[in-house]
């Protein structure tokens, strides 16, 4: 008789993390949860990544793509694999609480199809991790639970295999599926439902060069997807002359958001403005360029 297939599949696409992977999949294993779930590891490095998570956590299901894959494509094979009613995405730079799964499948046990969890900063004592953290997760701070956000991040989300038989797979574009996905679906008619008790640390960007490179491409994602769907900042697709006007525009927006759901944090962005605002401009070269793509 074949055993019984997991509950929760979690799915984590990797590329060029083997110095971080091992510590989440640690955090992963070490869940506290009345239920059986898998984990599939999803590697497009080219290197001894697949091996080393082989050795050490024999247990993984471990899918090597042969080139590197944007994350959405890599969490594309994941699901095609995995044997859970529920998929959980968390990624190789985050660390699990130790009830994180257990608290998502609750809230899917309420009737959510899809939820989203908090992003706690993973890099705290570093200023450039703790910029990077404030530039792209101050959505992803709010510390009550809601149905009122129309989009998540595959850091810490999880969704019923339902969710993919209607609406279908990721997009293969570098920055934004997943942000793109969960707009398309929500504009749809599906409700998103955020529960903060999902926890998980985010282990951000610490130089320079990769946070400015990190904002370009958000910036790229930021594009494609306005000019998909009516979300807010559409008008910089419609009107391109406004684009200089971005970096004052998310300024006020994160500053918002920050001030609302964690004063401290307000802080510590005010602080970091002057280099807030250069990596907006960043951010908004990148968002010019994805409007030609």
């Amino acid at each position: 008789m074949s055993a019984a297939p997991p509950r929760v599949s979690v799915i984590i696409a990797s590329y060029k993390q083997k110095h971080y992977i091992l510590n989440a999949l640690r955090s992963v294993y070490g869940q506290t949860c009345d239920f059986d779930f898998e984990v599939i590891v999803v590697d497009s490095s080219g290197d001894d990544t697949a091996e080393i998570v082989e050795h050490i956590y024999p247990q993984t299901t471990v899918i090597v793509l042969k080139q590197r894959s944007y994350p959405g494509t890599a969490r594309n094979y994941g699901i095609k694999q995995a044997k859970g009613e529920i998929l959980a995405f968390t990624d190789t730079d985050c660390i699990v609480d130790q009830h994180w799964l257990q608290e998502l499948v609750k809230s899917h046990e309420l009737g959510y199809a899809v939820v989203g969890g908090l992003v706690k900063n993973g890099t705290p004592y570093s200023m450039m991790g703790t910029l990077d953290y404030l530039m792209e997760f101050s959505e992803l701070i709010t510390p009550h639970a809601t149905t009122r956000k129309d989009h998540f991040a595959t850091c810490n989300v999880s969704f019923v295999r339902a969710i993919v038989d209607q609406y279908g797979l990721f997009a293969d574009q570098v920055k934004g599926s997943d942000n793109l996905y969960f707009r398309r679906i929500h504009a749809q008619g599906q409700v998103l439902y955020w529960q903060p008790s999902a926890v998980i640390w985010h282990r951000n960007r610490t130089r320079w060069a990769k946070i400015l490179r990190n904002q370009y491409d958000l910036g790229v994602g930021a594009a494609m997807t306005r000019r998909k769907f009516n979300v807010k900042g559409k008008v910089f697709t419609r009107y391109p002359v406004l684009i200089p006007m971005i970096p004052f525009v998310r300024t006020l927006t994160i500053g918002g958001r920050l001030l609302r759901n964690s004063p401290i944090n307000f802080i510590k962005f005010i602080v970091l403005l002057p280099l807030v605002l250069v990596c907006l401009t960043r951010y908004s070269v990148g968002f010019c360029h994805g409007l030609k793509k």
